[in-house]
């Protein structure tokens, strides 16, 4: 996981539409698309939810504790996002909802067929190269929000609750797009914990763990692929997102925050991640992070 961006407050019901101080269910429903909005106004426990489609749930505002089946119970929190396959049984505990500060989540329910068509368009005119095809991996169901999943999501939220005669048809482009970053998004979990099935980005990200504190360039990337530069980094957009060298540079920036954390000296962790400019170490971490890497320090 990673830093977390925050989706938007939705608008919440008013007193008089409330039907439940628990899990106080809207929906907005288009064709294949069914947006609920879930506010929970006190202090409960053991609440069930289960869906028939699959989900994505984001927790926006408040905490909650979920248990699901064969995982330990966790905390869910705000800049956290859930996909879940049909028919998971959740029960959800809510230790600090009351009226003035109600818990908000959302559950979009997608059509198996509206998920299946977005794989099977990216898998016959985007293949991944050297491995199976895309899907969403069920092992990598819990995350955090990337800036672009979160800016995507809240696009999508937005046009669902609009009165946008053409909001079906715009929210299907969204989705689509919202569907390719999730995927990149599990692609790049996969391969921060050395699970990815790609083989040959395993590879190239143990030379840039090997050689982090030093100048890694693109021919180097591409030695070590051996893949020419136009399929090295088609391949890294395609699954990942970003370019060989963006990887690169939040690899480092991930290597900072750890030595950070161990040494609190902004000029070590600098060099110590393969940065030689503590200036603009600075303002990449800060562009990246959202603060300096000595506020960094300070919030830890």
């Amino acid at each position: 996981m990673g830093d977390r961006t925050l989706i938007h407050t939705l608008p919440f019901s008013r007193a008089g539409e409330l039907s439940t101080l628990v899990e106080n269910r809207r929906a907005f429903t288009l064709d294949s698309l069914e947006l609920n909005i879930y506010e929970t106004y006190r202090v409960s426990q053991h609440v069930p939810l289960c869906f028939d489609d699959l989900v994505m749930i984001n927790m926006i505002q408040g905490k909650k504790i979920m248990h699901l089946e064969n995982v330990k119970a966790f905390d869910y929190l705000p800049g956290q996002m859930m996909v879940l396959p049909a028919s998971v049984a959740m029960h959800i505990d809510f230790p600090e909802a009351t009226l003035d500060q109600p818990t908000q989540c959302t559950a979009l329910t997608i059509h198996k067929e509206k998920i299946a068509a977005v794989l099977d368009y990216l898998n016959e005119f985007y293949p991944k190269e050297h491995v199976n095809q895309w899907g969403l991996d069920p092992d990598f169901f819990h995350l955090y929000n990337s800036t672009e999943l979160a800016d995507l999501v809240n696009k999508l939220f937005q046009i669902i609750i609009s009165e946008n005669p053409l909001k079906d048809v715009l929210a299907d482009l969204t989705f689509k797009e919202l569907t390719i970053r999730l995927l990149q998004s599990q692609s790049l979990i996969a391969l921060k914990i050395g699970k990815s099935p790609n083989k040959v980005l395993l590879h190239v990200q143990e030379f840039i763990q090997k050689h982090i504190t030093e100048k890694i360039s693109i021919g180097q990337l591409e030695r070590t692929a051996h893949m020419s530069k136009a399929s090295l980094t088609r391949m890294f957009n395609r699954e990942l997102g970003l370019s060989p060298m963006e990887y690169v540079i939040q690899q480092r920036i991930e290597k900072a925050k750890k030595m950070l954390l161990l040494t609190r000296n902004v000029k070590e962790s600098c060099y110590g991640a393969g940065f030689n400019d503590v200036n603009y170490f600075v303002r990449l971490f800060k562009s990246r992070v959202g603060m300096t890497p000595g506020a960094f320090v300070l919030a830890r």
